[in-house]
């Protein structure tokens, strides 16, 4: 569903020519320039390039190589026109906003500090995830993916007003309006409980990812406008349920690394995992625990005490990291 998390192979066409072949390339360029320009010099050349000693083909080798990098930047920059590549933070801002998606400040900053605090903003993940929705919420809510769209983007439909102030004349106002609560909520996810009744659970970015009792309450009244809610649903936005866990590893390394080093990238790695697992109805598996600490680290084995078994949500549910305690043990093998 989000081609940002799972892209297609890159196609051929954007990928690097290989150096020889590209060098093979280059120097049947050159003869077939020379043969249509100054036959005379075709002979001579061909010697040239059969000698890597020579100075034209060292320069040739270097053109190439230019030529290479060149490629490269061109494919890179190719592969930004495409939200499932998309990693330049501008470029992302651009492809989201084709269905009318801005990326949420999560905290304005202070520009007042010393230093200045720059504003929090969602990462390109969740502006592209929130991208990707909204296409099941271009008309309401309904469908499940609508409803997640919409309790993730709160303010992001504006209120239109339609008067017709003579007999002829019609005039449709939009009002962009910003949102107190935009930016607050990280997931969501609705469920039909029963004929007519669905019940929406949103997680928060902030702590633990409760919502408090302002942002249920926000995102219940603009749930409920007019222009987004079902008239024949009975919509109730509720805190979902936080499934806490620690983890708790021992990594064996060679001698050479800084244990220390590697206990610290450790700790990263798995804090960067739970955040991307901190979802409804996401899980902890061992098996991605095991190949992110290794992968991370250049520990050649490791052993996983805490969770002890896999954690796997439902849809009111989420994971939440609580503690991370990794040993780093030296061998000399």
């Amino acid at each position: 569903m989000f081609p940002h998390q799972n892209p297609l192979p890159k196609p051929e066409i954007i990928t690097t020519p290989k150096f020889d072949d590209l060098f093979l390339t280059v120097k049947s360029k050159i003869l077939d320039y020379l043969t249509n320009n100054s036959p005379d010099d075709v002979e001579a050349v061909s010697e040239t390039f059969a000698n890597e000693a020579e100075l034209l083909t060292k320069f040739t080798e270097a053109f190439t190589v230019i030529l290479q990098s060149h490629f490269r930047q061109m494919n890179a920059q190719a592969l930004q026109m495409f939200g499932m590549y998309a990693s330049d933070d501008k470029m992302v801002d651009l492809i989201a906003s084709q269905l009318g998606v801005e990326r949420q400040i999560l905290d304005e900053g202070d520009p007042n500090a010393f230093p200045p605090v720059p504003p929090t903003v969602e990462s390109n993940d969740a502006l592209l995830t929130r991208y990707y929705l909204a296409a099941y919420a271009l008309a309401t809510t309904g469908t499940r993916s609508g409803y997640r769209f919409n309790a993730m983007t709160l303010g992001g439909r504006p209120k239109v007003t339609v008067e017709s102030p003579t007999q002829s004349k019609v005039v449709v106002t939009y009002d962009f309006e910003s949102h107190d609560m935009a930016g607050k909520t990280k997931d969501a996810q609705a469920r039909r409980v029963a004929p007519g009744e669905v019940n929406c659970f949103i997680l928060a970015h902030a702590n633990n990812g409760i919502p408090d009792s302002a942002l249920i309450a926000a995102t219940q009244a603009y749930m409920q406008r007019d222009d987004i809610a079902q008239e024949t649903d009975l919509l109730t936005v509720k805190a979902p349920t936080i499934k806490p866990w620690s983890c708790e590893a021992v990594l064996y390394i060679r001698t050479g690394p800084d244990a220390d080093v590697v206990q610290k990238a450790a700790e990263i790695a798995v804090r960067e995992y739970a955040d991307q697992q901190h979802r409804l109805g996401s899980s902890i598996e061992l098996s991605m625990l095991y190949s992110v600490l290794l992968k991370t680290t250049g520990a050649h084995r490791g052993d996983i005490l805490q969770p002890i078994e896999p954690l796997r949500c439902q849809f009111n549910e989420a994971p939440y990291l609580e503690s991370v305690h990794i040993t780093v043990n030296t061998e000399s093998l």
